[in-house]
């Protein structure tokens, strides 16, 4: 009799087992969702935190913006001010501008002003001392 009693639960055991989804269904059904969002022109899950539009929105700016021509001369010489941030001021670049201006006391600015003094130097310029940054 125990024996009888078993197999019911053995079958159950089994039709439970074999109606749980399994890795392979989760991935499938994730796709399918993907594809479902792509085609309602949905965004990402990322994309709704703010802190990931802003990062997002950053990155497209630096892809996307216009490159400034500058002479190098005058780049290098208004570094010697960089912990104003007057080459970057010069350069066109504002929001930096101002980000090395409103901590030119912290030593901040100065330690990124030398880092733009080495991204210039090696810079190859045209023919009237032009470069694009």
């Amino acid at each position: 009799m125990s024996r009888k009693t078993r197999d019911p639960e053995m079958s159950k055991e089994k039709k439970q087992a074999e109606q749980q989804p399994s890795i392979t269904d989760f991935a499938v059904a994730e796709d399918q969702l993907a594809h479902l969002r792509e085609a309602q022109g949905e965004t990402d899950e990322k994309h709704h935190n703010p802190l990931w539009r802003l990062i997002d929105r950053a990155l497209r700016y630096r892809e996307e913006r216009i490159k400034q021509p500058v002479r190098k001369k005058t780049y290098l010489w208004l570094c010697l001010l960089g912990a104003f941030g007057a080459h970057r001021f010069y350069a066109k670049q504002w929001i930096t501008a101002v980000i090395y201006l409103l901590t030119c006391w912290t030593g901040f600015s100065f330690a990124m002003t030398i880092i733009d003094f080495m991204i210039v130097v090696p810079m190859k310029a045209d023919e009237n001392g032009v470069i694009y940054l």
